[in-house]
C-alpha cells in the first residue's frame, strides 16, 4: 500500500467511526423520545461487549447476563439523565461496572468459574511467556480466575477494563467515576498483587531472574 492509499485508508476508517458515532447519537436521541426500536438497536450493539467485560469482573457467565440485563433496564429508565458529552458506551459501561461491583460485594460464597482470558493475560502481570504457551486454554482460564479473585472489586474492574478490554485510562476513569491517577493506581496495585500471587502459587511462570521480587 503506497502513501496515498494509506492516507485514504486511514481517512476512510476515521469517516466510518464518525458515521457510527453520529448514528449512535441519533439512536440515543430517538430512544430518549420513547422509540423502543432505537433502544433495541443500542442493546444489540453493546450487549456482547458489555457482557464480556462484566463476565470477566464477576467471573460468572450467567450472572453477567443478569447484570447486563439490569444495566440496560437502568439505562432505559435513566436516558433523560444521559450526558451526550460522554460516549453512550462509556455511560453504559459505568452502569454495568457499578452493578458488577455491587454483585461482588454482596456475594456470600466463593465466585464460580468463568473464562477470564488467554495466555497473553499472564504476561500482562509478568508471567513467563514460554510456560504460559505450554498451557491448555482451560488451564490458563482456571489460573487467571483464581488469581483475579484476590483483587478488590475496584482493582479487578480497573485491571479488566484497562488491560484486558484495552480501554483508554481516561475512559476507564469515566466508567469507574474516579480520576485517571486512581485508575493507574488500581491497575498498578492489581498487577503487583497478581505478580505476587503468581510467584507464590505458580513460580514456574516467573522468569528465574525475577523470582522473589514483589515489585513490578
Amino acid at each position: 500500500m503506497n502513501t496515498r492509499e494509506s492516507h485514504c485508508y486511514l481517512l476512510g476508517g476515521a469517516l466510518h467511526r464518525c458515521e457510527a458515532t453520529m448514528d449512535e447519537a441519533r439512536l440515543v436521541r430517538e430512544a430518549r423520545d420513547g422509540d423502543e426500536d432505537a433502544f433495541a438497536d443500542l442493546v444489540r450493539r453493546h450487549s456482547g461487549g458489555l457482557h464480556r467485560a462484566v463476565a470477566r469482573i464477576v467471573l460468572d457467565e450467567e450472572e453477567a447476563w443478569d447484570v447486563v440485563q439490569m444495566a440496560f433496564i437502568k439505562a432505559w429508565q435513566r436516558l433523560d439523565k444521559y450526558d451526550s458529552r460522554w460516549k453512550f458506551s462509556t455511560w453504559l459501561y459505568r452502569i454495568g461496572t457499578n452493578l458488577a461491583i455491587d454483585l461482588i460485594r454482596s456475594r456470600a460464597s466463593r465466585l464460580k468459574a468463568h473464562k477470564a482470558g488467554g495466555e497473553h493475560q499472564l504476561r500482562l502481570v509478568g508471567g513467563k511467556q514460554e510456560a504460559a504457551e505450554r498451557l491448555e486454554h482451560h488451564e490458563v482460564d482456571g489460573i487467571l480466575r483464581e488469581l483475579v479473585d484476590v483483587l478488590t472489586p475496584q482493582q479487578r474492574s480497573a485491571f479488566i477494563l484497562r488491560e484486558v478490554e484495552d480501554k483508554e485510562t481516561s475512559e476507564v476513569a469515566e466508567i469507574l467515576g474516579c480520576s485517571a491517577a486512581t485508575v493507574r493506581n488500581h491497575v498498578f496495585q492489581a498487577r503487583k498483587t497478581l505478580r505476587r500471587e503468581i510467584q507464590n502459587r505458580y513460580p514456574e511462570f516467573v522468569p528465574q531472574s525475577q523470582r522473589g521480587r514483589n515489585e513490578l
